[in-house]
């Protein structure tokens, strides 16, 4: 049908979607296998219409974006339903994380400045609620922060844009500007500006100066929330930067913005590493890589290399994935343990091996392992920053450091979140476990994306070495993944045979 091509099939499949969201809902209490199969169902249609973006090559970046979210969203449906009777039995988790997760969806999908701007400030209400969800003190004071510190800088970024397409165009035209054209009606922008409106994605994306809301809002938010906040909500700030990134040609303004992000790495870096809370292990994680992220990015702008693009959209499509699975493992730890103190884990692989086999797969893709996604896009960061001495050697070298810097500080907090599931324990520290929560499942089929996600990459680099007959694409390739497929299967062979001992569950421990 004609009218399935024009502005109203993104807004016909956004109702849709909304109507089996709140089906779903009402149900919940009554038929809950019938609330998360239609709940499902509006993940599946977003999921598909993300595709049919995608299909169109200027709408590769945006349609990449409403793709992670959708994913997600495909793995956090049953999740937040099992998480929801275990954590929130009289209280409806999902119709907030719904709402949530469709209104970032929209910001992605979104055509023009007006439709844009309205689900950029509806989505920022949605987080808002979702991190006051627990109505406590500091869920109260988190939540404030984040309005402060995240929401008024962003939106001013916003109405600073609106304001400056209106003076060029007139209000009314102003809001229907597609936002592929919003960098052309932009262009040289007054630096300062500029600053002013990078700023205000950048505090979004939780990169420095405005970047402290992060960490109270993303651990104290339910699992399910900090999944949609810190795997997708970020990205708005990303995909702000990428919309207005051509805008200015003062070099001064992009050395500014590399010079927060590359101290934002680090510090987010070394907060992970001495974290005891995993909530906020993650959390100071998210600030770390999407400010790698944002490196990248205004890198490409400013020195004009492709790949460091290529490497920011693969490096954000990867970092949602296994940060999304970490928060819903950290939930089901939670959920299980009734506590997210590190200190006081250690035994979990004794017991829960579904939850641990996605950490495993999920903290490999967080410090760059092979053959997993996280891996291709740090190998992407690498080269472009490597490129870079084409053109400024003093660069190259300084942003090489950082990122080995931040890959290094990965590497140590990732482990540190692996100890959750082997420590020293004692015997008594099963006693009184519920397990099997429900969210086990979900999780997994989201952490497995991080290799699963990765395979077409790696099948069209092979058949590349296949076309030209160059074993420099197929034998380490092939290598490498057979290698970490052997290991994962090891390891989940071994927490599988772990569970089913005896002298774990009962007796003394060896």
């Amino acid at each position: 049908m004609i009218w399935l091509e024009g502005w109203l099939t993104t807004y016909f499949v956004a109702f849709v979607s909304f109507m089996f969201f709140l089906a779903g809902s009402l149900l919940r209490g009554r038929l809950p296998t019938a609330s998360t199969v239609l709940r499902e169902a509006s993940s599946i249609l977003l999921l598909i219409y993300s595709l049919f973006v995608m299909s169109n090559a200027t709408d590769l970046v945006r349609g990449s974006f409403a793709l992670l979210t959708s994913l997600i969203a495909l793995f956090l449906v049953p999740y937040t339903s099992s998480y929801e009777r275990r954590k929130y039995p009289d209280m409806n988790l999902s119709i907030v994380i719904d709402v949530f997760i469709l209104s970032v969806y929209m910001v992605f999908v979104s055509e023009n400045l007006f439709s844009f701007i309205m689900f950029w400030l509806f989505a920022e209400i949605a987080g808002f609620f979702t991190i006051v969800f627990e109505v406590e003190r500091r869920t109260l004071i988190a939540g404030l922060r984040y309005l402060l510190i995240s929401m008024v800088p962003a939106d001013v970024a916003l109405l600073s844009i609106l304001g400056i397409s209106a003076i060029k165009h007139g209000f009314a035209q102003a809001l229907l500007i597609p936002l592929s054209g919003v960098s052309a009606v932009l262009s040289d922008l007054n630096p300062i500006l500029y600053l002013i409106i990078a700023i205000g994605f950048m505090a979004k994306a939780a990169v420095a100066p405005l970047h402290f809301w992060l960490p109270d809002a993303h651990s104290l938010a339910p699992a399910p929330g900090s999944a949609v906040l810190s795997g997708v909500m970020v990205k708005m700030g990303i995909y702000g930067l990428f919309l207005t990134v051509p805008t200015t040609t003062s070099p001064y303004v992009y050395y500014t913005l590399i010079a927060f992000a590359s101290l934002t790495v680090i510090y987010g870096g070394v907060q992970a590493l001495i974290q005891s809370d995993i909530k906020r292990v993650l959390a100071y994680s998210t600030i770390e890589n999407t400010s790698l992220i944002t490196i990248a990015l205004i890198s490409y702008k400013l020195f004009n290399i492709n790949t460091l693009l290529t490497a920011a959209v693969i490096y954000s499509l990867a970092h949602g994935i296994f940060k999304a699975s970490l928060f819903m493992n950290s939930g089901t730890v939670e959920i299980i343990t009734h506590t997210r103190d590190i200190n006081r884990l250690g035994y979990l692989a004794r017991i829960a091996d579904k939850p641990t086999l996605t950490a495993i797969l999920s903290v490999l893709s967080l410090i760059g392992a092979p053959p997993t996604l996280g891996f291709l896009s740090k190998i992407l960061l690498l080269a472009g920053l490597v490129s870079l001495y084409q053109v400024s050697v003093t660069a190259a070298i300084t942003l090489l450091v950082v990122a080995a810097l931040g890959a290094a500080l990965a590497v140590a907090y990732g482990l540190r979140y692996i100890t959750v599931y082997w420590g020293a324990t004692t015997n008594k520290e099963f006693e009184g476990l519920k397990l099997n929560p429900g969210t086990e499942s979900p999780e997994l089929g989201l952490s497995l994306l991080n290799i699963t996600a990765s395979l077409p990459i790696y099948a069209a680099l092979v058949m590349f070495g296949f076309l030209t007959l160059d074993l420099l694409y197929i034998v380490p390739i092939g290598l490498a993944t057979v290698m970490m497929l052997a290991l994962i299967y090891y390891t989940y062979s071994y927490v599988r045979r772990s569970a089913r001992e005896e002298s774990w569950l009962g007796g003394a421990l060896p």
